[in-house]
Parts: structure tokens; C-alpha cells; sequence
């Protein structure tokens, strides 16, 4: 059975490498140091702002299960194409 999309399309479609990474990304920062940022400095964002945010992170949050069984299965059938190995 054939994957409806490989890793690297996955990759490209969601930018994780960018998203996640601590390299810098088109804007400078990736998501992460984005959000560690403003967690540092919480007058960045006005109130809407930081629920709309808590909003998106549900989002994500959400999809942390798919995660985790992609990458069990990746892992149970010795997958190393993800891993760069």
C-alpha cells in the first residue's frame, strides 16, 4: 500500500523543518523562538491576541496523537528515510 504522501512531501506541505528548527527561518525566527519570545514578553500581544494564539495551539495540540502514531509506526517498521540516517 502506497503512502498518500512521503516524507518529504509532508515536510514541504507543513515547513516543519522551519516551523520546529532553531535555525533561522524567512522571517528570523522560528515558531518556537516566536513563541518563547513573546511568552518573555507578554505586552507583545493584546488579550484577543493571546487567545486566538491559545486557540491555535488547541489546534496543534489536536493533532499530537496523529504524531505520536506516525511516528510509532515509522518507528515499527524501521523507518530511517525521516531521520536523515
Amino acid at each position: 500500500m502506497a503512502d498518500a504522501l512521503d516524507q518529504h512531501e509532508l515536510d514541504d506541505l507543513l515547513r516543519i523543518n522551519g516551523f520546529l528548527s532553531d535555525d533561522n527561518t524567512k522571517s528570523g525566527k522560528s515558531l518556537i523562538a516566536e513563541l518563547q519570545d513573546a511568552i518573555l514578553d507578554s505586552g507583545k500581544l493584546s488579550l484577543p491576541q493571546w487567545k486566538e494564539l491559545r486557540s491555535r495551539l488547541q489546534e496543534i495540540e489536536q493533532l499530537i496523537p496523529h504524531i505520536d502514531l506516525i511516528i510509532k509506526l515509522r518507528e515499527r517498521r524501521g523507518d530511517r528515510k525521516a531521520t536523515g540516517t
